[in-house]
C-alpha cells in the first residue's frame, strides 16, 4: 500500500517514493522531505514498487538495499530494466564495496549508508529536482525521436525500423557495441501497437546461462534449492508488449531451443512447473558478434537465427557515418548543456579536427560519453582540447599539417551545407534545422565557405 505525506508548505511536485522495510524509517525521511517542500509517498513492501511506479508519476526513488522480501539490488535491476529514467538512490545498514559496485553498475544514481548524513541526502536530492527542472525526460518514447541522422544510409535504416514497427515480425539488429542496438529496438517497440505495453531489456550476455532460462521463462516455488517462491519470467512481463534480447549470441544451444518454441508456438513453462503459458510477445534481438560466423561454428542454431532474422538490421559503426559525427556531437553538447546548465556554444576546430580523425571504436556511445565529460569540464564557450579525456590528446601526436586538415573540414563542412539546402529545397530555415543549428549560424558558415 502506498502512503503519501505532504505538509501544508509543499509548493512543487517532485514525487519521490520511499521504499524500505522499516516503518519507522519511512515516515522520518517522508517528514524530513516534506518540511523540504518535495512530496514523498513510501511503501514498506518492496513488491508493490513497480505498480506504484507504473500508477504514479515517481520522480525519483529512495530505497533500502537489504529487505526480506525482494533484495534492494534486485529490485533496482527490474526497475532500471522497465523505467531506464528514474534515478534510485540506494542506502544500506550494511555497507561494503562490493553493494556499492554493483547499485552504480545497475544503474544506481548514488548510494548512503545508515545512519544517513541528511545534509547530503538533500543535497543529492535538490541537485537531481534541479536537473529534473531543466532537461526534457530522457523516457523511452523520446529516445526513439532522437536516432538522428544526415547519412543516407542511416536514414533508409530508420525508415526500415518504422515500417517494421508496423508488424509483429522478429527482428534481428546487428553491428558493433554502441551503435544503437536498443535505440532501435526502443524505436520498434515505441512506434508500434504494443508502445503502452511492457518493454522488457534482458542482456543475455550479463545473467549465468545457470540463471538465464529462470530469468526468462520463470520458476515455480521450490524449483531449486533457492526458489523460495513462484518467479514470473521476462516472457511472461512482457505479455502483450516486447521483449529485447540483447546480446543474444552468447546464449547457450539449451536456452536457444526454448526462445525457438517461444517464436513458433508462442508458449513455454515455468521451470519446474508444468502449466503451458501462453505469451504474446514481440520479439527484437541484437548481437554485436558476427552471427554468419557463430553459424559456421555452430554456435548459433539456423532454425533460430532464420526465425529471429524475419527482418535483420546491420547498424553500420561510426567511423563509417563520418557526416553524423559533428552531427551528433552537437546533438549531445545541447543536450548536455540542459543537463548540467551550462550554455557552451561551440566545438573547437581543434576538437573538430580530432573528431574527424578518430576511429571510435565505441562508436555512438563513446562520442556520447566524450562530450558529456568535455561539456562537465568546459569553463569556456566553446569545447577545447583540455576538455576532452586524457586519451583523445594522443591523437594530436603525427598528425597531418594544419592547413591540410582546414581544407578537408572546409570541403567537408561545404558538402554537408550544400546537401541540407538540397534537401531543404533552398531554404535556409529547414535547412538549418535539418544541420540542428540556428539560422545566423548556417548564414555565417555559407558566407566562410563562400557558398551563395
Amino acid at each position: 500500500m502506498i502512503i503519501l505525506l505532504m505538509t501544508q508548505g509543499s509548493s512543487h511536485n517532485y514525487k519521490i517514493l520511499i521504499v524500505d522495510d522499516k516503518r519507522e524509517m519511512c515516515i522520518s525521511l517522508s517528514e524530513l522531505l516534506a518540511n523540504e517542500n518535495y512530496t514523498p509517498c513510501f511503501t514498506t513492501n518492496p513488491l508493490e514498487t513497480l505498480d506504484i511506479i507504473k500508477q504514479e508519476k515517481i520522480d525519483l526513488v529512495i530505497m533500502d538495499i537489504k529487505m526480506p522480501e525482494i533484495v534492494g539490488l534486485d529490485l533496482l535491476k527490474m526497475i532500471k530494466e522497465q523505467v531506464p529514467h528514474i534515478p534510485i538512490i540506494m542506502i544500506t545498514g550494511y555497507p561494503s564495496l562490493e553493494n556499492a559496485v554493483r547499485a552504480m553498475k545497475y544503474g544506481a544514481t548514488d548510494f548512503f549508508t545508515k545512519p544517513l548524513n541528511l545534509k547530503k541526502l538533500l543535497e543529492e536530492i535538490k541537485r537531481l529536482f534541479q536537473i529534473s527542472n531543466h532537461t526534457i525526460k530522457c523516457d523511452a518514447l523520446s529516445e526513439t525521436k532522437k536516432m538522428l541522422t544526415i547519412t543516407p544510409v542511416m536514414t533508409k535504416i530508420r525508415e526500415t525500423l518504422e515500417i517494421a514497427a508496423d508488424t509483429d515480425a522478429p527482428v534481428l539488429l546487428t553491428g558493433e557495441s554502441g551503435t544503437g542496438k536498443e535505440l532501435a529496438a526502443y524505436l520498434l517497440h515505441y512506434s508500434s501497437r504494443r508502445k503502452d505495453r511492457p518493454f522488457i531489456k534482458v542482456n543475455c550476455a550479463a545473467i549465468p546461462d545457470s540463471l538465464l532460462e529462470s530469468e526468462l521463462f520463470g520458476h515455480e516455488k521450490g524449483a531449486f534449492t533457492d526458489a523460495r517462491e513462484m518467479h514470473r519470467g521476462k516472457f511472461e512481463l512482457a505479455h502483450h508488449g516486447t521483449i529485447f534480447l540483447d546480446e543474444i549470441g552468447d546464449m547457450s544451444s539449451k536456452t536457444q531451443a526454448k526462445i525457438l518454441r517461444v517464436l513458433q508456438d508462442h508458449e513455454f513453462e515455468r521451470v519446474g512447473g508444468s502449466k503451458t503459458i501462453h505469451s504474446d510477445i514481440r520479439i527484437v534481438a541484437a548481437t554485436n558478434k558476427d552471427v554468419h560466423k557463430l553459424l559456421s561454428q555452430k554456435y548459433f542454431r539456423e532454425d533460430l537465427y532464420y526465425r529471429l532474422a524475419v527482418i535483420s538490421v546491420q547498424l553500420p559503426p561510426l567511423r563509417e557515418r563520418v557526416d553524423d559525427i559533428m552531427f551528433l556531437a552537437h546533438h549531445f553538447r545541447k543536450y548536455y548543456n540542459q543537463l548540467y546548465q551550462k550554455n557552451i556554444q561551440s566545438i573547437s576546430d581543434k576538437v573538430e579536427l580530432i573528431f574527424l580523425k578518430h576511429n571510435w571504436p565505441g562508436n555512438i556511445r563513446e562520442l556520447k560519453n566524450c562530450i558529456e565529460r568535455a561539456v562537465i569540464f568546459c569553463r569556456e564557450s566553446s569545447i577545447r582540447l583540455e576538455d576532452l579525456p586524457a586519451q583523445y590528446h594522443q591523437l594530436q601526436q603525427n598528425e597531418k599539417p594544419l592547413s591540410t586538415y582546414q581544407e578537408t573540414i572546409s570541403n567537408f563542412n561545404r558538402n554537408i551545407i550544400m546537401d541540407a539546402l538540397q534537401k531543404a529545397n533552398g531554404v535556409k530555415k529547414k535547412a538549418a534545422k535539418l544541420l540542428n543549428i540556428d539560422r545566423k549560424t548556417l548564414y555565417h558558415r555559407m558566407k566562410t565557405l563562400g557558398i551563395e
